[in-house]
């Protein structure tokens, strides 16, 4: 490998796994560094195209659009505090103080977008180019302004002010400077224009600065307390933090917000509820207009109630994975592993057990839906078929001391009911029919973190991914040759060359073209896959119009065009 590949794999790995598999987020309570903005003026600038990220879209409001009201929904917890930078919680930055900021980009949301996905628009920017190989200029908005509140007092929004933010961002130990990692310099020319340069080439810069948590925000703010844990919450997003307690929060809209699509409501009111059966009641009884809750109690309410409308989304980085340690014999082999493959039927073990909860794939945290590929058609005929099963183990040469352990996590609830280790006997029952002697060995989720997921000690695993947000992060770690987590020992010359090369590719097109051979290889090599990917499960009162609940990159942003039907 050469020195290059080899940096590129440390700034992906920096940029995804420094935070993810700690688990635990540490924060600090200290003032943040801040160093002075940086005002030079580079040689001249020649621009390339670019096919992604996008300008921001015009979007016309509904021709029956009713504005006002207020949205009332719940949520599972309550955020930690309102200092999003010292975070990685999602809650904080998709339900509370994160969406009363702006950032440099926002994700595309609404009719006609795919769910779940982290294409980037601009936000706080009206036009970008690239000028060079690692640096991009940004033109800033005029339009957008803190609330007329001290110590901000309606200022406008600078490109000073995303330079104080990134720079308090990348703060040494903070739990956000990750998506930061990649950055070398960050410069205002003036209140309109904006300078980024990478250190590296690096595809997923545009979706880290639009992730909810890289939020813009006003230094006065900040020196008001030192921090923002308890705030001031002064953002120039289309929401006002009004009140938050112990039992909920409530939000007022930004009528001076800068969008040319809304926000319609005039505000919502979010509870803070942690039973899903007792926000499905909420909806049912119509105290709430708008949850997430699990499919059972979804299928439940509109059995009831089938005004009621309903959505689920792929939510990618959850459900149940599986992987074949390809370093152990008999595992080695390719055509035992095939084998293997082929003596379960996936489609009727997952059915079963999950309900329909969860869908198979190969498991990749795309950031474009249109990226993945469709499962059943790719890659269905990997599965349920015994009599080539058969085939592939007489000609293999097993010996009886060949004995396969499924190590499985207790991620789910009793012995009894745990669709986790359910699983893992419905595989372990499938390979003893077919003559390979299978036990399961159910492990608790702290040992399956330490022993299986990061030391590589199974056969076979089944239980939860691990905590991953970025893709090439997950592509560098989990599935390059030299991946620290690489622990199935699956090594493919071509798949290590195809990571390399998305993880720079700035093309939008391209790099899906990419990634779905990164997923045929990653089949094809039968050592890793989801036996089904987890959904978010949302339901709501038919007068909601145009919610299209994706939350994906730690963002709110489609809560802006919802409105309600009066």
């Amino acid at each position: 490998m050469t020195h290059l590949a080899r940096i590129r794999i440390h700034l992906a790995l920096l940029s995804a796994f420094a935070v993810q598999f700690t688990l635990v987020a540490c924060s600090s309570q200290g003032d943040p560094t801040v160093i002075p903005v940086e005002t030079s003026t580079p040689g001249p600038m020649t621009a390339t195209t670019t096919p992604q990220p996008t300008q921001t879209a015009t979007v016309e409001p509904p021709a029956n659009l009713t504005r006002g009201g207020v949205l009332r929904f719940a949520i599972e917890e309550a955020p930690p505090h309102q200092d999003v930078h010292q975070s990685v919680s999602g809650v904080l930055a998709t339900w509370g103080a994160g969406i009363s900021y702006s950032r440099l980009f926002s994700f595309q949301r609404g009719r006609g977008v795919p769910m779940p996905s982290r294409i980037p628009e601009c936000d706080l920017c009206t036009s970008w180019r690239q000028t060079g190989p690692l640096e991009f200029e940004f033109q800033i908005r005029e339009d957008a302004f803190f609330p007329n509140l001290p110590p901000v007092n309606g200022r406008r929004v600078t490109a000073q002010d995303i330079v104080f933010s990134y720079q308090r961002q990348m703060t040494p130990g903070w739990p956000n400077a990750d998506l930061m990692s990649n950055i070398e310099e960050v410069a205002a020319f003036d209140a309109d224009r904006l300078r980024i340069r990478l250190h590296a080439p690096d595809a997923e810069f545009f979706e880290k600065v639009a992730n909810g948590r890289s939020v813009v925000l006003a230094s006065e703010a900040v020196q008001v307390n030192g921090d923002l844990f308890g705030g001031p919450t002064l953002g120039s997003g289309p929401w006002f933090l009004e009140e938050v307690s112990v039992a909920g929060a409530t939000y007022e809209a930004n009528r001076e917000y800068y969008g040319d699509s809304g926000p319609y409501l005039d505000g919502f009111d979010v509870q803070f509820i942690g039973s899903e059966s007792t926000r499905a009641a909420g909806v049912r009884a119509k105290i709430l207009d708008f949850v997430e809750t699990t499919l059972t109690e979804v299928r439940s309410a509109v059995n009831s109630f089938p005004e009621l409308q309903t959505v689920s989304s792929i939510n990618p980085g959850t459900g149940v994975e599986i992987a074949l340690n390809a370093s152990r014999s008999p595992l080695d082999s390719a055509e035992i592993r095939k084998a293997i493959f082929l003596a379960w039927d996936l489609d009727e073990a997952m059915s079963g057990i999950w309900g329909g909860e969860l869908a198979p794939s190969v498991g990749l945290n795309l950031p474009d839906p249109s990226w993945g590929a469709d499962f059943g058609a790719e890659y269905g005929a990997l599965f349920g078929d015994e009599s080539a099963a058969n085939a592939l183990l007489n000609s293999a040469g097993l010996t009886p001391q060949d004995r396969l352990t499924i190590m499985v996590g207790e991620f789910g609830e009793t012995r009894e009911t745990d669709r986790y280790i359910l699983t893992a006997e419905s595989l372990a029952e499938s390979l003893n029919d077919l003559g390979l002697a299978t036990t399961v060995n159910p492990v608790p989720t702290r040992l399956f973190a330490d022993n299986v997921w990061l030391r590589g000690e199974y056969d076979i695993f089944v239980g939860a991914p691990p905590p991953i947000s970025s893709l090439s992060g997950q592509l560098f770690g989990i599935y390059h040759s030299d991946g620290p987590w690489n622990t199935s020992g699956f090594s493919n010359p071509v798949l290590d060359e195809l990571i390399q090369r998305q993880a720079t590719e700035f093309d939008w097109q391209e790099r899906g073209r990419q990634l779905l051979q990164i997923q045929d290889e990653i089949m094809g090599g039968t050592q890793r896959f989801y036996a089904g990917t987890g959904a978010s499960h949302w339901i709501w009162q038919p007068a909601v119009q145009d919610i299209f609940p994706d939350t994906s990159g730690a963002s709110g942003d489609f809560l802006t065009r919802v409105w309600l039907r009066r």
